[in-house]
């Protein structure tokens, strides 16, 4: 069990790192799910949005993986896009059709984020 963690935990670094490469290698060599949840309620997938890799989202988006997961407090990646202001993945986000008037677990789409973050470039 420790591996898989410890697996799990590298998938993370490597987005927050924004190494593409090894994102797609720890998915497609190592089997990781990249919206699998840790302990702390965040995945690769929302990581990737909220910090704005671009290359690692494309990787993750290639593999498949469900866009429509939330994350451990209830954000959709297009809430965490939109809240923090990563307009780029946004845009990516919204080329795959996903629902925008999705709400979080208080009511809040991500066009509400938008406006609470004043990200105006979407």
């Amino acid at each position: 069990m420790k591996n898989i963690y410890k697996s799990d935990e590298r998938l993370l670094q490597a987005v927050e790192q924004n190494e593409p490469d090894k994102v797609s290698a720890l998915i497609v060599k190592k089997g990781l799910c990249p919206t699998k949840l840790d302990a702390e309620g965040k995945s690769a997938f929302h990581l990737s949005v909220s910090r704005g890799r671009l290359d690692c989202l494309e990787v993750i988006i290639s593999q498949g993986a469900d866009l429509n997961v939330t994350d451990g407090v209830g954000f959709t990646a297009l809430h965490l896009a939109a809240k923090n202001g990563q307009s780029e993945c946004l845009k990516r986000l919204l080329q795959e059709r996903l629902t925008v008037d999705c709400t979080d677990s208080i009511g809040r789409t991500p066009l509400h984020h938008a406006g609470i973050s004043y990200t105006t470039s979407i």
